[in-house]
């Protein structure tokens, strides 16, 4: 054999098997289809469009894909992916691993090579732009967003592989021994950065491979493996350069052409060159778009300078419950470079003979306007994970997906998106592909090759081997069986950590090997888990959906020194139906402002409102705290008492506050009066009740439900309250 092992792709799976296999003393030959790109080789001006853009025009960086029923964007060159990806290192939740995951795959199992790839990748949060000490201002539009909405703990500012230093011009060496320049906050991370900032794998990884031996070819696109007779295989590739086929053999094969890329491969073997009939009719099974899904949030009033700062900066969790189905999500703030809109050009292909795409598309080719706020936001879930990968009629790949089975998370991504967007006083546009097509855009291509013992049902064992093909693997996103909700890019690295420690460990019959760095690796923080745990709270307790509605009461209280004005301007928030009915005390949330003359002028209220308590003889109880001018702290509390048998009197008893005013440290009343809805408030009252959810059937629903709730409790309190 030419070499120990054929590495096919140089993504963070690919990678990973390279480095890790020259550091164990293997012959490594590395296969990458796309060429290098130095510092500074991005492209960048309009002439690079063909050349440099797009795979199917020159070879170029980006490989754009329409995959029959969804879009692909992936990337062609030395380092895979992580040349134009968004540099977020994220583990996703534990219970993402209870769901098509064998059970050896957990969040414990794998947290050792998490912590591996945070240290190679030399990962951490945005800092601040050393030129100006200031955060992007769209990391601080997204945190007011989330606030606006409600949810600042599920908002965190994520672990990101980029180089921020306060001398961002100095070259300096990573610990691999490659030389980089630090961020500037160009905001042209997905397009590759020319300043060699982004902790590429090229930069690291791969360094780490061709330091130790590995040998790297470029421009060698695969085109087949067959076994060889004693053992080991042929790779064939077409070397790009040359323009001719060529062959190289290897006692192992790891194939990390990406989802698409290694599935086809393999389709292509078994189907049409049939040198591997022995692979799973699995194969080609649980595909997944990791719930991607894209928006443009525009013209908004908050500034968001969308040519400044790392391409992603914040991470907000969404963890919620449509129908008694549980759908989770986050939510991320992307800029919005002016050349980013060549790739959103780049979505409209020839074939696609729809004019109004192309005047979609027109409007973003010119990128971001003198002035103009324009934010990317980019989502992704856990969808259903059970598309098909299939070769097509040119035996390339397309996808069978079923958008019906994805519909409440895709509906739910929308409205997140639409929130963002009012927020901010903007407005949000989805891509031409979702709105006239309901094609969704992936730049996150998951499975293909499912996981499992049984090679019915199974393409590759937990380590990555492919059942009845002994010394051949899977170390990419192919292998990961299913949505991972979060940017997949840390799952597939420990998951490639985990796979090729277990094959050495076997090659070279020592137990204990690790990677020489493991002994230098310090747990790395996980800024996410805190996010994911506060909402994951925050669906328990808004199951049934909620409503919120606002109210205003007016009215006067009665001091030792005198009377005062009154003003009660209040949000009443209830989170969930469930948690709400099973509350014997029906309490809402309450907070707005106070106005009481004697004590403070209009100041921030909190409290609650037990509506219709069980068993007590009040109709509505208010319990509210504030501060007064002088800093101390009060209380108000009041009732409303509903009279029996008295339908008369039922609009002046529901709305009639009798209050008193109490010193919070206890103590009796300083002060009592009254306060009431005026006809106009009460009016206002109503047409404000809206629903709280990520449909708009729910919302509708939680609305009318609560208003029954009222309206029964109101009647049946003519009869059983004094």
């Amino acid at each position: 054999m030419e070499f120990d092992a054929v590495v096919v792709g140089t993504g963070f799976g690919g990678s990973v098997a390279a480095a890790r296999l020259a550091q164990a003393g293997l012959r490594v030959v590395v296969l990458e289809r796309g060429r290098r790109w130095p510092r500074g080789s991005f492209p960048r001006n309009d002439a690079d469009l063909k050349d440099g853009w797009l795979w199917r025009f020159g070879r170029g960086l980006y490989d754009v894909r329409w995959l029959d029923q969804m879009v692909s964007v992936q990337a062609a060159g030395w380092g895979g992916g992580s040349l134009v990806y968004a540099n977020v290192f994220a583990r996703p939740p534990a219970d993402v691993f209870d769901d098509h995951w064998p059970s050896a795959h957990t969040r414990d199992t794998l947290a050792p090579y998490y912590d591996l790839a945070a240290h190679m990748l030399e990962v951490g949060p945005v800092t601040p732009d050393p030129a100006t000490g200031e955060y992007p201002l769209r990391t601080a539009a997204m945190e007011l967003a989330v606030n606006g909405m409600g949810r600042p703990a599920g908002t965190v500012r994520p672990n990101l592989a980029v180089r921020f230093t306060d001398a961002p011009d100095v070259p300096e060496k990573n610990r691999h021994g490659a030389e980089q320049l630090g961020c500037t906050f160009l905001a042209e991370c997905v397009l590759g950065c020319n300043r060699g900032a982004k902790n590429s794998l090229d930069l690291n990884y791969l360094t780490v491979a061709e330091k130790a031996g590995a040998e790297g070819r470029t421009g060698c696109e695969v085109t087949g493996i067959e076994p060889v007779e004693g053992g080991g295989y042929r790779v064939r590739y077409l070397d790009h350069e040359a323009g001719e086929s060529r062959t190289v053999t290897g006692t192992q094969v790891w194939l990390g052409a990406g989802a698409v890329g290694t599935t086809e491969l393999l389709l292509r073997a078994r189907d049409v060159a049939r040198t591997l009939p022995g692979l799973s009719p699995a194969l080609g099974n649980g595909f997944s778009g990791n719930g991607d899904f894209l928006a443009f949030v525009r013209r908004t009033k908050t500034p968001l300078d969308p040519d400044h700062g790392p391409t992603i900066t914040t991470t907000s969790i969404v963890d919620c419950e449509i129908d008694g189905r549980r759908l989770w999500f986050q939510v991320q703030d992307g800029s919005y470079p002016r050349r980013l809109a060549m790739l959103v050009a780049g979505l409209n292909p020839a074939q696609a003979p729809l004019d109004a795409i192309r005047s979609w598309t027109k409007r973003f080719r010119t990128g971001p306007r003198r002035g103009d706020n324009i934010m990317t936001l980019l989502l992704m879930g856990r969808d259903s994970s059970d598309g098909r990968l299939k070769l097509d009629h040119k035996n390339e790949a397309a996808v069978d997906w079923r958008y019906i089975a994805n519909k409440d998370l895709y509906a739910a991504q929308s409205r997140a998106s639409r929130e963002v967007a009012r927020q901010l006083s903007g407005r949000m546009r989805l891509t031409p592909t979702w709105r006239f097509l309901k094609q969704a855009v992936t730049v996150h291509n998951l499975g293909g090759t499912p996981m499992g013992k049984d090679p019915a049902t199974a393409v590759i064992d937990e380590y990555g081997q492919v059942h009845r093909y002994p010394g051949l693997f899977v170390v990419d996103g192919a292998a990961v069986p299913g949505a991972t909700g979060t940017n997949p890019s840390a799952t597939i690295t420990a998951m490639a950590e985990r796979m090729v420690e277990h094959a050495i460990r076997r090659h070279v019959g020592d137990p204990t090997w690790c990677a020489p760095e493991m002994r230098d690796v310090v747990p790395a923080n996980v800024p996410e888990d805190a996010a994911m745990a506060a909402m994951a709270q925050a669906r328990v307790e808004t199951v049934g959906n909620g409503v919120r509605f606002q109210e205003r009461m007016t009215g006067t209280a009665r001091f030792p020194d005198g009377s005062a004005a009154v003003d009660l301007r209040l949000s009443v928030r209830m989170p969930g139906w469930q948690p709400f009915r099973a509350d014997p005390r029906h309490k809402l949330t309450v907070s707005g402002t106070v106005t009481v003359g004697a004590v403070t002028a209009e100041t921030e209220v909190a409290g609650t409102l037990a509506l219709f308590p069980s068993g007590d003889s009040v109709a509505m109880q208010y319990d509210l705290g504030f501060v007064a001018d002088d800093g101390t702290d009060w209380v108000l509390r009041g009732v409303k008492n509903q009279r029996r048998g008295n339908p008369l009197a039922l609009w002046s008893d529901l709305t009639t506050l009798s209050f008193d005013v109490h010193p919070a440290e206890g103590g009796g009343p300083v002060g009592s009066g009254v306060v009431r809805f005026s006809v106009p408030g009460a009016l206002s009252l109503g047409l404000s009740l809206r629903g709280e959810a990520y449909s708009r059937r729910n919302r509708m629903a939680a609305r009318a439900r609560f208003a029954g709730f009222f309206t029964a409790q109101a009647a049946r309190g003519l009869i059983a309250r004094r």
